[in-house]
């Protein structure tokens, strides 16, 4: 006997188990995309901000090729060159500049060196070894080697940060005691060197701020034009380095005239 019914059950799964690990990977380039477009965006923001306030600085205090400031590498030695000599204690820093632009370039070269030496050391250790045949020995010297080399580099490398970070400081220092009080000008200095973006905006802000009394650039006048006797602001009517008349001499060249009629 059929009575008609007829069942038909129908299940719809949402779910898509072999599109997961493309929409994860998906979701962390996106991610990885947008945090590398914030850092580049930062990093120009603080690259105009901080040039800006450099260049107008650096006019305002009479500096000599003012637009160094937005040139790469150069950049750094006129930052240095606005803080001028830096006194210490006993001793002073002369040419900041220069210093903030030697400091990276002996920190690079040293590096440099410990490479190729871990590198040459590694290579020379495993070919002794595969001659010797000397196997676990060989490979602890190895490791020993590169160790050593690595300990030293991070201590020149945490070095290298505490002297260029130090030398920073001493001039944002003295850059900035000229629109603030010393205090707030180590402040401003200590934030600078630990926190982005911060230098350059006080750079930019500072940059139209007038200079604190006692502060003010020392700017050498320009050269005062001569002024010509002729000249109308002067009033004078003598011509230029036409010596005047000997009263004398014009009144025997007198004489002679009136014998010669």
């Amino acid at each position: 006997m059929d009575f008609g019914y007829n069942y038909n059950y129908e299940y719809d799964y949402p779910i898509s188990y072999g599109n997961t690990g493309s929409s994860l990977f998906a979701l962390f380039m996106t991610v990885y995309l947008v945090v590398i477009a914030l850092i580049l965006a930062a990093a120009l923001a603080s690259y105009i901000f901080h040039s800006i306030g450099m260049y107008t600085i650096g006019k305002r205090m009479g500096r000599e090729h003012p637009w160094l400031a937005f040139i790469p590498f150069a950049r750094d030695y006129f930052h240095g060159e606005l803080a001028g000599e830096i006194p210490l204690k006993n001793k002073s820093i002369k040419n900041p500049g220069i210093w903030k632009l030697v400091v990276p370039i002996i920190y690079n070269a040293v590096a440099g060196v410990l490479l190729v030496f871990l590198i040459v050391a590694v290579i020379g250790t495993a070919v002794t070894t595969n001659i010797n045949g000397s196997g676990v020995g060989g490979a602890m010297t190895v490791l020993t080697t590169s160790l050593g080399i690595y300990i030293i580099f991070i201590i020149l490398a945490v070095a290298y940060s505490a002297i260029y970070s130090v030398l920073r400081i001493l001039i944002d220092i003295r850059i900035y005691e000229r629109f603030t009080t010393h205090n707030m000008a180590v402040v401003h200095s200590v934030l600078s060197a630990i926190v982005p973006l911060y230098e350059a905006i006080c750079f930019f802000v500072m940059r139209n701020r007038e200079f604190n009394p006692g502060m003010e650039p020392r700017i050498t006048p320009p050269p005062v034009p001569p002024v010509y006797p002729g000249d109308p602001v002067s009033g004078g009517t003598t011509p230029v380095n036409q010596v005047p008349a000997d009263p004398a001499q014009d009144t025997m060249t007198g004489q002679q005239d009136n014998k010669t009629e």
